[in-house]
């Protein structure tokens, strides 16, 4: 089992000034790495069309660039410098000193061990490098391949992130140690605890939280936030296992849960929680911050108090509003066992408003400027974070949540499934088919805890739409007569 704990560190002014100087050479050695992946992939690059099927796209296809200039500064070879950490079943590494092994395979060039390799020449000719730790110039590299594999590997939807972007100043704000253990967790002369960071020295932390008997220590990030420096530790006791509990849910072990924008939550037990718009109300002050900010001079000491404001306001927002959450899952777990959940796609929620042309070209009104509003009030009130904080609170406490497809939960009856229009602004649900009079939102909240639980005794119930198919499909059973008992079944004809 992994875990993560998040410290406060307490460093004195001459490790902030290490730690900070530290940070920004990982921001240029990012930059430079990942400008070597991106020119190496914009010079190989070639249309579709024009692709060969049976040869490298690197080798088979290059623009003007040819193929010494593409390899110039990329060594063929790479020779090994010590023995390999793997061994084989008698004991004896896999690889050893001076076995050599190529860096080009089929045109495709071994991107990480080839800058890994590269680094002793970047401390040659950059002596800055040379105070930092090897293993935090390492980190650098997995970070930038781990972005370029996000860039070019699709994950399990088949979906790819976005072109890499270079680090700013403000967009950089951790370094990591790929190996630490619980030695490097001790006290000083004075008998305060310290994180003992190599080439950093004992720095004073707050250990508000012991580490667990029996977890060790693995790897620290240091992480700059506006109020300072924090460590975070990851921890691990391979003794535990990651197991998630499996509980049959029932209509008294279980609730569902709608969530919206008039009350945050409803709960099919009847609970109406109200939203705290965090954000919202904190907005004024926010506002009068950033007009006199845009009076100063840039990069003023005024300029620069200001900005500081600022972004300790949209933490203490952030903070706030995850307190209230992590407080929220567990009320909401306190008398249940298992939570359904709507599964909300908030990439759809706060898209714009298609634009609409008129006949002479011009744009006309799309209603952007009030979904603007929406859109606030939603990131406000971060759903998709809520999901996150509920699935974590399930897992530490033993329960379980199922998430349902929301689609339709609103617009039908969760008594007999029948669909029931309603626009935005009809906050009340009324059924003419079996005479259900209640709250719109707790009927959305009775419905996904139906479907959750139809979903969970028969596999092909997960929306509304399948609940409804299969409501249909079982009231025509019982309509037609049973088998063997008709006037023209096998029985009366025996008769």
């Amino acid at each position: 089992m992994l875990l993560k704990y998040k410290y406060k560190l307490k460093p004195h002014k001459s490790q902030t000034a290490i730690i900070a100087n530290w940070l920004e050479l990982a921001r240029r050695q990012y930059n430079y790495r990942l400008a070597e992946r991106l020119n190496w992939f914009e010079a190989t690059r070639t249309p579709v069309n024009a692709c060969p099927l049976n040869v490298s796209v690197v080798v088979g296809t290059l623009h003007a660039t040819s193929v010494q200039q593409i390899y110039q500064n990329i060594p063929e070879f790479r020779t090994q410098t010590r023995d390999g950490r793997k061994k084989d079943i008698s004991g004896n590494p896999i690889t050893r000193k001076g076995d050599k092994h190529p860096n080009i395979v089929n045109g495709y060039v071994s991107w990480e061990t080839v800058q890994l390799a590269d680094l002793p020449q970047t401390k040659k000719l950059f002596p800055e490098y040379k105070s930092m730790h090897s293993q935090v110039l390492q980190d650098i590299i997995q970070r930038v391949q781990t972005t370029m594999d996000n860039f070019a590997k699709p994950d399990k939807n088949g979906k790819t992130s976005g072109r890499p972007k270079f680090k700013g100043k403000h967009y950089y704000n951790s370094f990591s140690y790929p190996q630490l253990s619980n030695t490097n967790i001790v006290k000083n002369a004075n008998g305060r605890y310290c994180v003992n960071l190599p080439k950093v020295g004992l720095v004073p932390f707050v250990f508000n939280r012991q580490i667990p008997k029996g977890f060790k220590v693995k790897t620290g990030t240091v992480i700059r936030e506006v109020d300072g420096w924090y460590i975070s530790l990851t921890i691990e006791d391979k003794t535990v296992p990651l197991r998630r509990v499996e509980i049959q849910p029932t209509e008294k072990n279980s609730k569902g849960i709608d969530l919206g924008l008039l009350h945050y939550a409803v709960t099919s037990d009847g609970e109406f929680i109200e939203v705290p718009k965090f954000f919202r109300f904190s907005e004024h002050r926010l506002s009068k911050l950033q007009v006199r900010l845009a009076r100063k001079q840039k990069h003023s000491k005024a300029w620069k108090i200001l900005k500081r404001k600022i972004a300790k306001l949209h933490q203490l927002i952030a903070r706030q509003r995850l307190d209230w959450q992590f407080k929220l899952a567990y009320h909401l777990f306190s008398n249940v066992s298992v939570i359904f959940v709507g599964l909300l796609q908030i990439s759809n929620l706060v898209r714009r408003c298609k634009a609409k042309l008129g006949d002479n070209g011009q744009f006309l009104p799309n209603g952007q400027s009030a979904k603007s509003g929406l859109n606030k009030s939603l990131q406000d009130a971060a759903f998709g974070q809520f999901v996150q904080v509920l699935e974590y609170v399930a897992w530490k406490l033993g329960k379980r949540i199922i998430k349902v497809d929301p689609k339709g939960t609103s617009q039908h009856c969760w008594e007999c499934l029948r669909k029931v229009s309603k626009s935005l602004s009809d906050r009340w649900h009324s059924c003419p088919e079996c005479g259900q009079e209640l709250d719109r939102d707790y009927n959305s909240a009775l419905l996904i805890q139906k479907i959750g639980l139809l979903s969970t005794q028969e596999e092909d119930i997960t929306s509304v739409k399948t609940a409804v198919r299969a409501a249909l499909a079982e009231e025509s059973r019982a309509l037609q007569p049973p088998f063997g008992r008709g006037e023209g079944s096998v029985g009366s004809m025996s008769k």
